[in-house]
């Protein structure tokens, strides 16, 4: 296999979560707390390492809900459903802005203009104290006819994936510039990020030249990552067999350190259930992307 050069991949090492440093190769993340038998993706920390939130569903992703835990001295408080889930709806897919105050996510929840919508849309909440504001739908120019998934607010931008209709795959990533408090119309990104199959969890290194996403190009869900070049992008080359070992992996994330990468695994272990994820962390250095 091909294994991404430290030159290419070197703006890897900067990134906007904060996790553990680990030794070797990746474990899970506070298993039984944050891993646990049911399905856990979307795990990622404020860039000041106060503030966890990470997805937690049934197995499809049914009954999906955002969880959230405060840093309580050297280590985290329980993990709790955020203050504005509603059992009837699922919120899923949860960004946290490195800053901690903002919370992207997509949800089933109604709207005005679409009181009985039952696919899944792009929201956003506002911390307040301690707590978090009433949800806010991002608005009909943003969201369109199908699910949107996986939103990421990088350099006034918001990158999602998506399975509307004119897309070059199953699931594309399209690109939405911040205006004022809304966004324009998403415009889809090009080949080669996006492909005939399915993309997701698109994310940014902070200089804009690293793409790091998960694909089925390969005919598995694995974790890939692309380097911005003159006219466009190289070819997205699969990171190494070390996270990319189970049938699906997905949303990728990097440390505020750049030292370690997150990601949810449905890797098979005693007592997990098929198809049901866990969260998974190793060293950058493992991968082969050190400086």
């Amino acid at each position: 296999m091909t294994f991404p050069t430290k030159a290419a991949l070197a703006a890897l090492l900067l990134a906007t979560a904060s996790a553990p440093v680990l030794a070797g190769a990746p474990e899970r993340v506070m298993p039984g707390t944050v891993s646990t038998a049911l399905n856990e993706y979307n795990f990622n920390v404020s860039a000041d390492g106060t503030t966890m939130v990470f997805a937690r569903s049934e197995a499809e992703f049914q009954k999906a809900h955002i969880l959230v835990a405060a840093r309580e001295g050297d280590g985290w408080g329980e993990p709790r459903p955020i203050g504005f889930t509603d059992p009837r709806y699922r919120d899923t897919d949860p960004w946290l802005a490195p800053d901690g105050r903002t919370l992207y996510f997509v949800s089933d929840r109604p709207t005005a203009s679409r009181p009985d919508k039952k696919d899944l849309d792009l929201w956003r909440a506002v911390r307040t104290g301690d707590g978090w504001g009433a949800p806010e739908h991002l608005g009909d120019v943003v969201n369109g006819p199908g699910p949107e998934l996986g939103p990421e607010l990088i350099g006034g931008v918001l990158y999602f994936n998506s399975a509307r209709k004119g897309g070059m795959g199953e699931l594309d990533f399209y690109a939405a510039v911040q205006t004022g408090d809304g966004f324009a119309k998403p415009v889809m990104l090009p080949a080669p990020l996006n492909s005939p199959k399915s993309e997701g969890d698109f994310t940014l290194t902070p200089d804009g030249q690293t793409a790091v996403f998960w694909s089925s190009r390969g005919g598995r869900g694995h974790l890939y990552a692309a380097r911005r070049q003159a006219g466009g992008w190289a070819e997205p080359v699969r990171l190494p067999d070390l996270v990319n070992g189970g049938p699906f992996q997905f949303t990728p994330q990097l440390s505020a350190d750049g030292r370690t990468l997150t990601y949810a695994g449905t890797d098979a272990r005693e007592g997990q259930p098929e198809g049901m994820a866990d969260v998974y962390a190793v060293p950058v250095e493992a991968l082969g992307l050190g400086r």
